[in-house]
């Protein structure tokens, strides 16, 4: 067995984490794109300055040549953090080791937090773009399922037991309905994602005075400032320039925490709603199919629904992790946070890794999902004619109270019938038909009692679901 210290710790398979390994987002966050994020956010912002003339064009080149991360040794780099806190001290340092003697482009006015604050709004939009693409397949196979299965009844169940008649097609509809708004506020939260440059305490003081030799010396057009240069630095990046620098107001961060807690939530609801029905005792649901999956270690005979496993997995996990963001953000303290800032990053990544994970698995699961729609209608025969109830008391116990003369008669007498044919006592349609008078006609009877003939406006609420997100599901 190989020794501790022989093992290659550069890389972040996901190995206790399969909600998200092998997934687009494993590729995006790993450690090695996070620093090729900051290494690129070094190199942009010398290109800013060489666009402008603070930096030749040669300084530009050699940034750009010296941040390729596979020469970087990733273990060191984290070994190495802890010496100042942060990730981007060593970083820098290495890089300024593969540039020319004495160049001062890289890092001009800038400082740690800047280039780690950029970078990780750099890696959310990325994240939050591939998201995005599942998201849309994933509602586009919701609303397919939705339309599909339109009138196709079945039980609703509340507190885990039957309460009405119902449609899988509206089930989907509303899982439909969830995926498009987290969608929706997922494209709010990183649509303009806000670069991070203020310098050692917000001023961007040393910036400013690099722009103001710049200009007393005639080498810099004195239409250009300090915020010119961090919004071509911005459009350079693909993200936004905010009014000011943001060290310690992290409502940025939390907006797209939040928008990524959604989406976990919004799959896991349809993992949960899958996990419950596919049990061999309902068998409403079935996964998707495919070689080698949902195994057993033990029990070969075991089809374990394990997309749904994975993705009840992640939604589990995401509330805490936003909860650690949320409660950094709520400690920042002064202009720069002693501590509450750095444990903003590791929940943020792991936020993006599982609500990523969640929406590819989750898209996975509902483009092959199995319905097995005569399993419904078993299910939704099981509690029998008394799952209509409430509506038997709506439409007959006024026609037993107007022939008794009686008022309050009628909820009685199909209360009674309800009790005695759940006590085993009778059948319940004849027990009704002895309460209900002759004005009721057996076809009408038997009309009222058809569970699949109450799901009200079950197909209505489907064609409105489907309206209002058209514009995601038809992306």
């Amino acid at each position: 067995m190989p020794d501790m210290d022989d093992l290659d710790l550069s890389a972040d398979a996901g190995l206790l984490n399969p909600a998200w390994a092998g997934r687009p987002v494993a590729r995006a966050t790993a450690d090695r794109a996070f620093l090729q994020r900051m290494l690129e956010v070094e190199a942009a912002w010398v290109a800013v300055l060489a666009a402008h003339g603070l930096a030749t064009d040669e300084q530009a080149r050699q940034a750009e040549e010296a941040c390729d991360p596979a020469g970087y040794d990733l273990v060191a780099l984290a070994r190495a953090a802890q010496g100042g806190g942060n990730p981007l001290i060593p970083a820098l340092k290495a890089l300024r080791e593969r540039l020319p003697a004495g160049s001062t482009a890289v890092h001009m006015g800038a400082t740690s937090q800047d280039v780690i604050d950029t970078a990780l709004m750099a890696m959310a939009a990325e994240v939050g773009r591939d998201l995005g693409e599942d998201l849309r397949g994933l509602a586009a196979a919701l609303a397919g399922l939705a339309r599909e299965h339109r009138g196709t009844p079945m039980v609703a169940r509340s507190l885990a037991q039957h309460s009405l008649p119902s449609t899988f097609g509206l089930r989907a509809a509303n899982w439909l309905d969830a995926v498009g708004q987290a969608a929706q506020r997922l494209e709010r939260a990183t649509a303009a994602l806000p670069v991070q440059w203020g310098g050692a305490a917000g001023t961007m003081a040393s910036l400013a005075g690099h722009v103001d030799r710049a200009h007393r010396a005639g080498r810099l057009d004195e239409s250009v400032t300090v915020f010119t240069l961090v919004e071509d630095l911005a459009a350079r990046l693909g993200l936004s320039a905010p009014a000011g620098p943001w060290d310690t107001n992290r409502m940025a961060v939390t907006g797209v925490a939040a928008a990524l807690a959604d989406v976990a939530a919004a799959c896991g609801k349809i993992a949960n709603d899958v996990l419950l029905s596919s049990r061999i005792e309902n068998g409403e649901l079935g996964e998707p199919l495919a070689a080698g999956r949902g195994g057993s270690s033990a029990m070969p005979h075991k089809q374990n629904p394990v997309l749904s496993v994975l993705v009840h997995s992640a939604a589990l996990s995401a509330p805490g992790m936003l909860a650690q963001v949320y409660t950094a953000a709520g400690a920042a303290n002064d202009e720069r946070p002693d501590g509450a800032w750095h444990a903003e990053w590791p929940a943020l990544r792991q936020l993006l890794r599982v609500a990523g994970g969640a929406a590819s698995l989750t898209r996975e699961l509902a483009e092959g999902l199995r319905v097995n729609a005569d399993r419904m209608a078993e299910n939704l025969a099981r509690t029998g004619p008394v799952l209509v109830s409430e509506r038997l008391m709506a439409e007959l116990a006024p026609a037993i109270d107007e022939a008794s003369g009686d008022p309050g008669a009628g909820k009685a007498a199909i209360q009674g019938a309800v009790d005695d044919s759940l006590a085993g006592r009778g059948d319940f349609r004849a027990l009704l038909r002895e309460a209900v008078p002759d004005t009721v006609s057996d076809d009408r009877l038997d009309e009222l009692l058809d569970p699949a003939g109450y799901t009200g406006e079950a197909g209505a609420l489907v064609d409105r679901i489907l309206a209002a997100h058209a514009e995601l599901i038809d992306a």
